[in-house]
């Protein structure tokens, strides 16, 4: 489409007035009538200059509402007689010395004189420069004067439609320095235009006439003009300013409506704006429109267009492709302000995506199609991946390690700031994880790495035993007489192997066992190192995946993610730490078992570590010392709840400001929990009831000395190691379990020494501590409260700035909506605010917000995503559309 059609935005094509900016007019001198005192008039373009109206006979003067607003008609009964005039003194700058002068008006004339004055300088006592008028035939004439106050060029010309009594537009162009007049006229009537030939003058034009400007009197010859006029103006165009393209607009402008007797006491027309002060519908003046594709208006008006360049017109939805004339209809309600309407090449479109599935660490390319016109700006929301589109026809996705359901958006938005948007699920898998083998511990020799290169090994060791737990410590400690041969070679931050695991000795101690002199070293696993490894600053994680997370933590170490197979998603701070300390805060977030490989250098984070192959131990036969812990230290069976501002659960309850489950014990137990202020009864009593399900039993834990018999049978199917799944069987104390080992104590001189820790926890949920998210805070030190009536939403209208909200790039302020304050999103990147509230007794939920863009800005894409969490420990990412 021609982008020229981009028009109708100025005061002519609202109401064919002229607007004082039009490109190269420069208007000095205009009177519109609109509005004022009858007689006196501030000029429209410099209101200190003052037009004034003198009538010999008193009669004969109104001001009606026409096409162009209030007009004045005055001589329209004897013009010799009523001998009425409108007056412009003369100030410096009214007449130019060089350059073009434009004299104009719109007139409606009756000819009852012999010549009728339109426009004229010939006032007694003074020298004229331009002279426009009629004669008794109606025909136009225009004449230039020069320094003598001689004609240097006086001429008629004869416009098509002769001697109309409708209304026409009438101006005359004098160009000072090419010696050249010229005259121009529209019939408003017939919307035809007539440009008369450039006539040369015989001399040089006046430059420098002190005349007053009057209208319809030629006072020194005993004329007068009868009849109205409006839109008076006095220009000095610019070099670029062409008269006949001029006198095209004004002809095109003769269809605009904004300004007439229809829009009176309705519509109010500036050169800025059309403003409605009551509903009313208006007109577009006509332009010339091309286009090969069927465009679209903005605001949305009724077209009317024309092929035959204004003589017929027809509605209906626009052509396919069109070359003519186009107008429309623009309605307005009360108060509704109008600039401009835009004619635009069709909207920009995109076919709908398919999801999408692929593994952690894959490349992903997924066709676009789509249309749109001009310039074309992409965005795609795909939280956790890489995803940018490339050549406007494919969108590539590097998943790296993020997982589960993602809701990928892809937006197109035209140069006019108008999208189409898809979403679509991208379903990543995280890589297939199978455990590895247990280490053989049995007798493992003790590698000491040299520093010059030369490893000492030590396969006689006094004792050796490797402690390891599920998301805890990692230890090997060993001692060897004083004076063994490989003494020497133990040193502080040495490197120690066994089993193919790597330690550091961190402590170094000499003394006696008995009699005998002993060296014994503390050694932990190589990983520990990540603790030193640099300052890691404070983040924000906002739905984020561990994996994206643990790179952060791993940048710069030399470590690496080998897997990650959890796919939760956390919102969550962390403050100024080390590598490890975000490792471990990352596991407590997002559940699972963090996996160290110092042979690799990698670190893994799975759903949960170990095997189940059916290792067994049985008293008398592996199993020598057996001990069940059964902890009543917090048992409770009455849990009361309140939050800072006194409210309870009594009135979600049953009247109970508690709850209470005496499965275990008959015996009344209390504790209150306190929540933060503003929590809802709903979300303390789901509180209450998920904690008291944990605490009204007794905790159990088993102890086990057992022997790892693949030092006899060499089998790897009889070793075991934390995070495995064992059964343990002692009929005589009554135990027979089948549970996961959470600590495991590997003696490798005495393997039938070995120690394990068992307990029914199979895994982390990943959730924040209880009495975190009982707070149901994000870190603000302030209160809040359910300011919305049913709102599970805390401080939804942001009374008390950000409380119970996380936040990324937004900042409170002064709101216009619902309440005193708003956030404000600004600048580019992702930002974002966050709230995770319980549910309550619902079904269905809603979501609505109030969107607006500030002053010079615009309304971003926008998206919502609800994660729902389930009680089997799996989430759902749901986007939610913004209408």
């Amino acid at each position: 489409m021609d982008q020229a059609l981009i028009g109708w935005d100025d005061r002519l094509a609202w109401s064919g007035e002229t607007p004082f900016d039009y490109p190269g007019l420069n208007p000095v001198a205009a009177l519109r009538f609109n509005g004022h005192t009858a007689g006196t008039w501030p000029d429209a373009v410099d209101p200190a200059n003052i037009w004034t109206f003198t009538n010999a006979a008193g009669v004969g003067y109104t001001r009606p509402a026409g096409q162009w607003g209030e007009q004045v008609a005055f001589n329209v009964s004897n013009p010799a007689t009523e001998q009425g005039r409108i007056s412009l003194p003369f100030f410096p700058g009214l007449w130019p010395s060089s350059g073009r002068l434009l004299l104009a008006l719109w007139v409606k004339q009756n000819y009852t004189m012999s010549f009728n004055p339109l426009l004229s300088t010939r006032a007694a006592g003074t020298t004229p420069v331009a002279y426009l008028s009629t004669n008794s035939l109606g025909r136009l004439r225009h004449s230039v004067y020069g320094a003598t106050g001689a004609a240097v060029v006086d001429q008629y010309e004869d416009a098509p439609w002769g001697a109309t009594t409708g209304w026409q537009w009438v101006g005359m162009l004098v160009d000072l320095d090419a010696k050249t007049s010229q005259l121009a006229a529209v019939n408003a009537a017939t919307h035809t235009k007539f440009v008369g030939p450039l006539r040369t003058l015989s001399g040089a034009a006046n430059p420098a006439s002190e005349a007053p400007l009057d209208i319809f009197s030629l006072q020194s010859a005993g004329y007068w003009t009868g009849g109205n006029t409006d839109e008076v103006m006095v220009a000095h165009p610019g070099a670029g300013f062409d008269l006949t393209a001029y006198a095209e607009q004004i002809r095109l402008g003769t269809w605009a409506s904004a300004a007439g007797t229809s829009a009176a006491g309705k519509l109010t027309v500036t050169d800025l704006a059309v403003e409605a002060t009551a509903a009313g519908t208006f007109t577009t003046g006509a332009r010339q429109a091309t286009w090969d594709e069927r465009p679209e208006p903005t605001p949305a008006a009724t077209p009317s267009w024309s092929t035959d360049d204004g003589a017929t017109w027809q509605t209906g939805q626009l052509p396919a492709t069109f070359t003519g004339l186009v107008r429309w209809d623009v309605p307005l309600a009360t108060g509704d302000t109008f600039t401009r309407l835009t004619l635009l090449p069709p909207a920009p479109t995109l076919a709908a995506i398919p999801d999408q599935a692929a593994e952690q660490n894959d490349t992903l390319t997924v066709s676009i199609t789509g249309t749109t016109s001009g310039a074309a700006t992409w965005n795609v929301t795909a939280p956790g991946v890489a995803a940018n589109i490339i050549g406007g026809a494919q969108l590539v996705i590097s998943t790296g390690w993020a997982a589960g359901a993602i809701p990928v958006t892809v937006t197109i938005r035209d140069t006019w700031g108008r999208i189409a948007s898809r979403t679509f699920a991208l379903t990543v898998t995280p890589a297939p994880w199978a455990p590895p083998a247990p280490a053989a511990y049995p007798r493992a020799p003790i590698i000491i790495r040299g520093a010059d290169g030369n490893d000492e090994v030590i396969i006689d060791a006094l004792s050796a035993v490797d402690v390891h737990e599920v998301n805890g410590e990692h230890s090997f400690e060993f001692s060897i007489p004083v004076g063994h041969r490989h003494a020497g070679a133990i040193r502080n931050e040495a490197g120690v192997e066994l089993a193919g695991e790597h330690y550091r000795v961190r402590r170094v101690t000499t003394g006696r066992k008995g009699r005998a002199p002993v060296l014994t070293a503390y050694c932990e696993a190589e990983f520990y190192d990540l603790a030193y490894a640099g300052e890691l600053p404070a983040r924000d994680y906002l739905q984020t995946t561990a994996g994206a997370a643990m790179q952060d933590a791993l940048a710069g170490t030399g470590w690496t993610i080998g897997r990650v197979t959890v796919t939760t998603r956390r919102t969550y701070s962390v403050e100024e730490s080390n590598p490890l300390s975000l490792l471990r805060t990352i596991q407590q977030q997002h559940g699972g078992d963090l996996l160290f490989d110092s042979t690799a250098r990698t670190v893994s984070l799975v759903v949960r570590s170990g095997r189940d192959v059916g290792v067994s131990f049985f008293y008398g036969r592996g199993l020598t010392e057996s001990k069940r812990v059964v902890d009543t230290t917090s048992l409770v069976t009455r849990i009361y709840a309140r939050n800072a501002d006194g409210a309870t659960i009594a009135s979600v309850n049953g009247g109970k400001a508690y709850v209470e489950d005496y499965t275990w014990t008959s015996e009344v137990r209390e504790a209150t929990y306190d929540f933060a202020a503003g929590t809802s009864p709903w979300t303390m009593l789901s509180m209450v009831q998920a904690t008291l399900a944990n605490r009204s039993r007794p905790a159990f834990s088993y102890e086990f000395t057992v022997a790892d018999l693949s030092y006899r049978s060499g089998q790897p199917v009889d070793r075991f190691d934390v995070g495995d799944m064992v059964t343990v069987v002692d009929d005589e104390l009554g135990i027979r379990e089948a549970q996961r080992i959470l600590r495991v104590e590997h003696d490798v001189v005495r393997p039938w020494a070995s120690r394990i820790t068992l307990s029914g926890k199979l895994r982390e949920s990943g959730n924040a501590a209880a009495e975190a998210a009982g707070a149901l805070s994000t870190g603000s030190q302030f209160q809040a409260f359910d300011l919305v009536p049913y709102n599970l939403l805390h401080n939804g209208r942001f009374d008390n700035a950000l409380a119970h909200w996380a936040a990324s790039g937004v900042e409170v302020v002064p709101g216009s909506g619902t309440g005193d304050n708003a956030v404000r999103f600004a600048g580019s990147g992702l930002r974002w605010i966050e709230q995770t509230v319980h549910p309550d007794n619902r079904d269905v939920y809603a979501l609505s917000l109030d969107a607006a863009a500030v002053t010079g800005g615009e309304v971003p894409p926008l998206s919502v995503v609800v994660t729902v969490e389930y009680e089997d420990g799996t989430s759902e990412a749901i986007p939610v559309e913004l209408t």
